[in-house]
């Protein structure tokens, strides 16, 4: 049956306008948003090189020490996998089989204070490669990770671990 048959009626829709007198002016989104200067660009890469380094070389080297890098209340997503509290991440990377990471990609930047109070915070990106021990294949993956200041040290607030498994 044809839309224009019987009793269908055609819906004309419109793109949404805005108010033509809108309250934000030229500069809004200095206003609202604020900018990250490159001071914090760069001290965010630093603490992203220096705890990367201290996070992998921990999961390869010293596994049972690795809950110590996370918040008391972490979330933590393995490939999936929700992990919830330190003991949990504790016992989860004990249970591993030893694994070896080669990073290969590193991005972070600082968190806006309006999402997060005045609690430094941190969004890592990291992506590379891992081997499991014995004989295999390497497997590419992606890890983001919020990292934020508990007093003077650094702890993983959220973790996400994501492998990439062939198609």
């Amino acid at each position: 049956m044809d839309c224009n048959e019987g009793n269908a009626e055609m819906t004309t829709l419109t793109p949404m306008q805005l108010p033509a007198d809108s309250s934000l002016d030229e500069n809004a989104n200095n206003q609202v948003l604020p900018q990250c200067s490159t001071t914090s660009q760069d001290e965010a890469l630093k603490v992203a090189e220096t705890f990367c380094k201290t996070y992998y070389e921990t999961v390869q080297k010293k596994p049972h020490l690795v809950s110590q890098l996370y918040l008391d209340t972490p979330v933590m997503i393995w490939d999936g996998n929700p992990i919830l509290n330190q003991q949990q991440i504790q016992s989860f990377f004990e249970q591993l089989p030893s694994l070896t990471f080669s990073l290969m990609a590193l991005d972070c930047h600082p968190a806006s204070a309006l999402a997060v109070g005045s609690r430094k915070t941190f969004f890592i990106k990291a992506a590379g490669l891992y081997r499991v021990s014995g004989p295999g294949s390497q497997k590419q993956f992606t890890q983001d990770i919020v990292l934020t200041a508990d007093g003077n040290k650094y702890k993983i607030a959220v973790d996400t671990f994501r492998t990439k498994h062939p198609e």
